[in-house]
């Protein structure tokens, strides 16, 4: 079996010694680089095949939120879970409007954080449901006095985000309305601005959320 390549950012060396230990004892998965801060992890990045890349928000020489942001401007299909001391409450949402594939709790069972890696490795959103639900509350405007986001999309635009939510890809979007396929991803663009989502996979995720929840939020 070919193993994930993961990348691990923390400035703790138990941490990242605890990684090493619980990824590499896996079938599917080994720890293929380390570094505590962004400067070391992008020159090492540079030349080391990496599928995934585990992110600490706390390190010893920046932000974690910042380094996110540079990770994904300079490798904008890098693949990147947070694991992280801070409350997803806080910090959940935020993280994955930056870019992030998922937002792990470091307190969370070895397990379910070996679930959410091979969540992201899927190209899927690697959350707990409640910081799923409050992804999804955001975008349908459950908050006093805002606009839902839904609402600001064009007949068109709504169209296409519901035909993600039934799986269809961008080929079979463009076969069932009957336009290109340059067409079906400009729609895409669209929705991602102005549902302030960042890569297509999260768009699908909501799609699949609201889906789910026929229409409406959970």
């Amino acid at each position: 079996m070919s193993k994930s390549q993961i990348f691990v950012i923390d400035d703790h060396a138990l941490v990242r010694l605890g990684m090493r230990q619980l990824l590499n004892g896996e079938p599917d998965l080994n720890v293929c680089g380390e570094a505590e801060d962004l400067p070391g992890a992008l020159a090492k990045l540079e030349h080391t095949p990496t599928d995934l890349v585990l992110l600490d928000l706390s390190l010893r020489n920046g932000d974690g939120l910042d380094a996110l942001k540079q990770l994904r401007t300079q490798r904008p299909e890098q693949r990147i879970v947070v694991l992280t001391t801070h409350d997803e409450k806080v910090y959940g949402e935020r993280v994955i409007r930056a870019g992030a594939a998922g937002y792990v709790m470091k307190a969370t069972p070895a397990e379910e954080v070996l679930n959410a890696i091979r969540t992201a490795l899927r190209g899927e959103l690697a959350v707990s449901p409640a910081l799923a639900a409050a992804l999804l509350n955001t975008v349908l405007g459950q908050r006093p006095g805002t606009r839902a986001p839904l609402d600001t999309l064009s007949d068109r635009e709504l169209e296409i985000f519901k035909l993600i939510g039934q799986g269809q890809n961008t080929r079979d979007i463009a076969n069932s309305l009957g336009i290109s396929a340059k067409t079906v991803e400009t729609h895409q663009f669209n929705l991602r601005t102005k549902l302030g989502i960042a890569s297509t996979h999260q768009l699908r995720h909501l799609a699949f959320t609201w889906r789910d929840n026929d229409g409406k939020t959970p």
